[in-house]
C-alpha cells in the first residue's frame, strides 16, 4: 500500500538568536540553513536522511542554489518550511522550497536546490537505492499536480 504524499512536505523551526546579525535581523546564512534543516522530512521520507548518511553508504550533496530573500525574520519568528519536488533521475533532484513566517503567513525566502546522490565508497555520484527511486516516483508525479507556478532555472543577472 501507497504511503501518503505530503502537498508539500512541512517543517517547523524557530529563529535562533545566534542566527542573528548586527542588523538585528536573520542572517543570510541561516536562511540557508533553515532550508536545508526544514528539508529532512522530505529527505527521511525518501529514505535518504541522515539515518541513511550514517550507514556509511551514501548521502546526497547540494551542487547547487538559487536562494531568493522576501522578507526579513527576527529572534523567535515561528517557521514553516515547505518543500517540494520538481524533478529527478537516478542520481538527481531537483527541489523548490518555501521558507515562511508562520504566525504571520509570509514568504520569507524561496530556494530551488539541486541535489547529487554521492556513493561514498567512490566520493562520486551514483544512483539512489531503488527504494527511494520508488517512492521518489510517486512524489514526483503527486507535486507535478500541485506544486506551486515559479520561476525556474532562473540566471542572475542585473535587468536592464
Amino acid at each position: 500500500m501507497m504511503r501518503s504524499i505530503p502537498l508539500p512536505f512541512v517543517d517547523q523551526l524557530t529563529v535562533k538568536a545566534e542566527w542573528l546579525d548586527p542588523n538585528g535581523h536573520m542572517n543570510v546564512a541561516f536562511y540557508l540553513r533553515a532550508v536545508d534543516d526544514g528539508s529532512n522530512a522530505f529527505f527521511d521520507d525518501i529514505g535518504l536522511g541522515w539515518g541513511y548518511t550514517e550507514t556509511g553508504v551514501g548521502s546526497v550533496f547540494v551542487t547547487g542554489c538559487n536562494l531568493d530573500f522576501h522578507r526579513e525574520l527576527f529572534i523567535d519568528n515561528k517557521l514553516r518550511v515547505t518543500t517540494w519536488l520538481i524533478d529527478w533521475s537516478p542520481k538527481l533532484l531537483h527541489t523548490y522550497s518555501e521558507l515562511f513566517n508562520h504566525e504571520e503567513n509570509y514568504v520569507a525566502a524561496t530556494c530551488e536546490t539541486l541535489y547529487m546522490h554521492i556513493a561514498f565508497a567512490t566520493r562520486r555520484s551514483a544512483e539512489m537505492p531503488l527504494t527511494a527511486q520508488t517512492r521518489l516516483a510517486e512524489i514526483h508525479a503527486a507535486h507535478l499536480q500541485r506544486a506551486p507556478s515559479v520561476t525556474l532555472n532562473r540566471p542572475l543577472k542585473i535587468r536592464r
